[in-house]
């Protein structure tokens, strides 16, 4: 099955106790149910959801992954439910009444893949999908495809599917946002020696201290391209 290509939530691993309300690794019905949240997000954007399931697929991805389908626009969504090393330990960490919560975010985060995706390789908003030190005015969706596949725009990539996420926690859960936005920045440089570049945190410390206010409220996508380019990181 033909897609743009593959994003991995690489969820990290929180070093903290486990408690006797800890979670086990996410099953399929979990992992189905938190893809299913993103629908009616999707839709409101114009695209549709397809889920499946990863392993057959043929994907080793862990957890979840997505990539948008050139052919018909569908967005697809990978679910993986073999345990991953790392992840269990981020799993067992979470309290169980959490871990919707965070399967919810980690779908929101999938999901901004594909809106990446189509203004790339769709609309050809390049402006909007390249960082700022990068050429984009003769850019054309082969040139973007080769940066893409250069591996440079993995970093700047996963931190609007991570910005997506915490502005979906700080609508849906406005007085625990901070602590799982936290816990969100926290995986992606823990494990930064193992995955660098999906450490995102740079990005997250600053909005999740910016407290974002009005910008929650706005469309949810088209602020977590804003807050990406607006955030930075300084070299």
């Amino acid at each position: 099955m033909k897609f743009v290509c593959q994003h991995a939530i690489a969820a990290l691993a929180l070093f903290c106790c486990i408690n006797a309300s800890a979670s086990p690794y996410p099953t399929e019905p979990q992992l189905r149910t938190a893809i299913g949240t993103v629908v009616g997000m999707l839709r409101l954007e114009g695209i549709e959801i397809e889920i499946l399931d990863a392993q057959k697929e043929g994907l080793r991805q862990p957890l979840m992954a997505a990539g948008l389908s050139l052919p018909s626009g569908v967005c697809l969504i990978f679910y993986n439910t073999k345990p991953e090393e790392g992840l269990n330990e981020f799993f067992g960490a979470i309290p169980e009444k959490d871990l919707p919560v965070m399967l919810n975010a980690m779908a929101v985060h999938e999901a901004s893949h594909c809106i990446e995706q189509r203004e790339a390789y769709v609309r050809m908003r390049f402006d909007m999908v390249l960082p700022p030190h990068l050429e984009r005015d003769n850019m054309t969706v082969q040139g973007y495809l080769s940066v893409v596949n250069s591996g440079a725009l993995v970093t700047w990539s996963e931190a609007l599917a991570d910005i997506a996420s915490v502005l979906y926690l700080k609508r849906t859960e406005p007085d625990r946002w901070k602590d799982f936005s936290n816990r969100i920045a926290a995986m992606r440089h823990g494990l930064a020696w193992k995955w660098p570049a999906h450490d995102t945190s740079a990005w997250l410390h600053e909005i999740i201290a910016a407290d974002l206010g009005e910008a929650a409220k706005q469309n949810l996508f088209a602020t977590a391209f804003q807050l990406r380019r607006q955030y930075l990181p300084r070299r």
